[in-house]
């Protein structure tokens, strides 16, 4: 990475030169003086390439790093992650804008988990609710008749609530009369809101169909926040955790890169729902967060949050490297 010296050094390189010929155009310098001046000149073009040596050097191994963690990714999942969640319903909720590149990652690590991946909510810019035709359309999905935008997004991060906490009760045991035999099936509010575009489906490859279907029960949800989100987490995705979560802790993981930082990073497209979580006293007890997908250890906590995520009693941490992470990795059983 090139650091300030390196720029302070080339800076200073162009100015003793463009200095050189300013001065010999306009004085006489006595050969003594020019060599001076050229030794100086010299000098400094070699700290300017021993500086770019070193940037190179460090570029080569910034990369070798990159794709070590992205083999290690890989082939950690392929031998450890099998059986961590067979045949348990996982549904991934995200935002559009989002590089499909994350979902990707989170998609393969349950996939290589053995879950059962029931497909991705993608919640769409119609959301932002900026024009009449998305008031009337919202309206109309959540069978009310109201334009007042307010309360269209309250009722949204209610009923949505409402759908995602029947789906993610514990399944009743074998030995209940009353088992719930009821096969997937997609929500009718789901339906609709896909239908006036608010919402957008992804299925697994190997999943036949083109919706996707809640469980009866049992579901895990992993919500995914990451840089480019055409919504912000405080727009739907908090409300309805807030909801959702009104009566305790829920099978829920909220999972996202880390912020990037420095001058080219713009804050207004960093994901923030991880410390928008953590910042609410009754959300940081009842969601589970991990706030560096970007790292392995990110992806692996993802996963282990999610395994301890059962909805009879979900366990609830906060996991990674950022401000109110309490931990890099969920505990085993027995560790503190």
């Amino acid at each position: 990475m090139i650091n300030f010296r390196f720029h302070i050094v080339s800076l200073t390189a162009v100015l003793l030169a463009l200095g050189i010929g300013l001065v010999l155009g306009t004085t006489f310098l006595d050969d003594a003086t020019i060599r001076g001046l050229e030794r100086q000149l010299d000098g400094l073009e070699h700290d300017l390439d021993r500086a770019q040596e070193r940037n190179d050097a460090q570029q080569a191994r910034l990369g070798a790093f990159d794709e070590e963690a992205e083999q290690l990714h890989s082939q950690l999942g392929e031998r450890l992650y099998a059986g961590q969640l067979t045949d348990r319903p996982v549904l991934v909720v995200t935002t559009q804008g989002i590089d499909q590149a994350w979902v990707d990652t989170v998609l393969t690590t349950f996939t290589q988990a053995e879950a059962d991946v029931v497909g991705v909510w993608w919640l769409t810019d119609r959301l932002d609710l900026d024009d009449d035709d998305e008031v009337d359309d919202l309206s109309a999905a959540l069978q009310l008749s109201t334009d007042d935008e307010g309360r269209l997004s309250h009722s949204l991060a209610a009923q949505l609530a409402d759908v995602l906490y029947g789906a993610a009760e514990a399944a009743p045991s074998e030995s209940d009369s009353g088992v719930d035999q009821t096969a997937p099936a997609e929500p009718a509010l789901l339906g609709r809101l896909r239908e006036a575009g608010f919402v957008l489906y992804q299925l697994p490859d190997d999943l036949d169909g083109d919706v996707v279907r809640l469980p009866a029960s049992d579901l895990r949800i992993v919500v995914l926040d990451a840089p480019d989100a055409v919504l912000t987490a405080g727009e739907v995705v908090v409300p309805t955790l807030t909801e959702l979560t009104s009566d305790g802790p829920m099978p829920i993981v909220a999972t996202q890169p880390a912020p990037l930082a420095g001058g080219d990073a713009d804050e207004s497209t960093q994901p923030e729902l991880v410390g928008l979580v953590r910042d609410d006293e009754e959300l940081r007890e009842r969601v589970s967060t991990v706030d560096n997908l970007q790292q392995v250890s990110g992806r692996i906590a993802t996963l282990l949050a999610t395994v301890d995520a059962t909805p009879s009693d979900p366990v609830i941490g906060r996991y990674g490297t950022g401000d109110g992470a309490d931990r890099l990795l969920p505990p085993g059983a027995g560790d503190g």
